[in-house]
């Protein structure tokens, strides 16, 4: 774990994470690791300043996206391009705060490709928060209203997205990947 943390710091500085329970300001681009299903843990987040950083910081240095890199640019070739060295880190989905791929952006990340993730509650700052995702690395992607997986559900395909979760806005406390 420690080794994943120091490889995040090279590649760009990140910003403080979230206060617990605090709204994501429209700079905060976060990356968090899902867990393998059964695990229960609260993900940790980090934070960077731009989209790009945290696409940087969420594949390792992988994938390099312009600076001026707008939430919602980023493709499934970009993220699953590049040469896959060993200790990839694949994006999993990218929760936005903004409904269609605005605002600010959650990352979500695995070592190997869509097994059988979860994030039984959001991290800090994003419960009740996501308005669009987008689905990659062969995941599909199921929001739950309530945390450990409870209440009204919304799916998302294999490579998916949805760029407004219509009832669902606002409403995810945590979310499984398949």
């Amino acid at each position: 774990m420690l080794v994943s943390v120091v490889a995040l710091l090279i590649f760009s500085a990140p910003v403080d994470a979230l206060a617990a329970g605090a709204a994501p300001s429209s700079a905060q681009h976060c990356v968090a690791q899902a867990l393998p299903a059964g695990r229960a843990a609260a993900p940790v987040v980090t934070c960077y300043a731009t989209f790009a950083q945290s696409v940087r910081a969420a594949t390792r240095g992988r994938v390099s996206l312009p600076a001026s890199a707008a939430p919602g640019s980023v493709t499934p070739d970009q993220l699953n391009g590049g040469p896959l060295v060993p200790d990839t880190t694949y994006v999993l989905s990218i929760d936005y705060s903004g409904t269609n791929f605005s605002g600010s952006t959650l990352t979500w990340t695995q070592s190997s490709k869509c097994g059988s993730f979860q994030a039984s509650s959001m991290p800090g700052g994003w419960n009740d928060v996501v308005q669009s995702v987008a689905a990659y690395s062969n995941c599909a992607n199921t929001l739950y209203q309530n945390i450990n997986f409870g209440g009204r559900t919304y799916k998302i395909a294999k490579n998916g997205s949805s760029g407004n979760l219509g009832s669902m806005n606002k409403q995810t406390s945590s979310e499984k990947w398949s």
